[in-house]
């Protein structure tokens, strides 16, 4: 694959240009140049022009972009290929052979794998406010478009005449299983299957078939077991003004606990707008 446009512009809007040598960080070993161009072959005092900086990046750009090629073992659309490639322009290879993002990208855990750029927001053992802002981007164009997780059919199942199986759409109670909206209204703790959807009664065995289609199978719930309590959401997606400790009271949790589920939240003030963080 190949870096798109978008992904040219990510890196030349993080990187800007310069033409003389610098250090973003004192402690680096080498100088920069350019695009972001790292290495050995910069020297101190070092000046470039613009014709040169950019032959510097169109180089980087076809390292990194091997880099990423090579080391990727699953599919990639353009925009998770992109984010990757501007990680690596910026962390270098060997950052991205020994991630857990590329660990956990290789196994398919295409989400997982997209909260590990949060890890990567230091240099010089110091968080930059300049890499929480990049990585958010990354991260943000990696899950752009995302697909869903694909759901497995559930398998046609028969059943025998002395199973007494009815089906009924969802429109009042039935055999004392309420609606959702009855069940609401009255506060019935008993399952409760959407209005619309159609559902499969054993009278037998006192048990529903939830299924999106007159005639096809879905799940057999036990009524008498199972109870129609909301539960919670496994992420939160950060808004703008907020903090850990409204998270956590929103959540019913502590703001310990959810630094514990993100070890990249080494500092509970420095979370942004948009990150995913998980709560559960």
């Amino acid at each position: 694959m190949k870096l798109s446009n978008t992904g040219l512009s990510l890196i030349k809007s993080f990187e800007g240009v310069r033409l003389t040598a610098y250090k973003a960080v004192q402690t680096e070993k080498y100088w920069t140049i350019g695009y972001g161009h790292y290495g050995p072959d910069v020297k101190q005092n070092m000046k470039i022009t613009q014709a040169q900086a950019d032959a510097y990046l169109k180089s980087d750009v076809a390292r990194f972009e091997k880099a990423v090629n090579e080391n990727v073992k699953v599919p990639l659309n353009q925009n998770q290929f992109d984010a990757l490639v501007s990680f690596t322009y910026n962390c270098g290879e060997g950052a991205l052979q020994r991630s857990t993002l590329l660990e956990l990208l290789n196994q398919g855990k295409y989400e997982e794998a997209a909260d590990q750029f949060d890890v990567w927001i230091k240099s010089g053992n110091k968080v930059l406010n300049g890499l929480v802002k990049r990585r958010a981007k990354e991260k943000e164009l990696f899950l752009r478009d995302l697909p869903e997780e694909k759901v497995e059919k559930p398998k046609k199942t028969t059943s025998s005449a002395k199973d007494n199986v009815k089906t009924y759409q969802v429109t009042k109670q039935h055999n004392g299983y309420a609606t959702a909206a009855d069940a609401k209204s009255k506060k019935d703790k008993k399952t409760t299957v959407p209005k619309g959807k159609y559902y499969v009664f054993n009278e037998s065995q006192g048990m529903i078939n939830v299924t999106t289609k007159k005639g096809v199978p879905g799940s057999w719930i036990n009524p008498s077991e199972t109870t129609a309590k909301a539960t919670k959401p496994d992420y939160h997606i950060v808004k703008n003004n907020e903090n850990l400790t409204k998270i956590a009271k929103k959540y019913k949790t502590s703001v310990a606990a959810i630094q514990k589920l993100n070890p990249s939240i080494k500092n509970p003030n420095l979370i942004y707008p948009k990150q995913k963080i998980r709560i559960k």
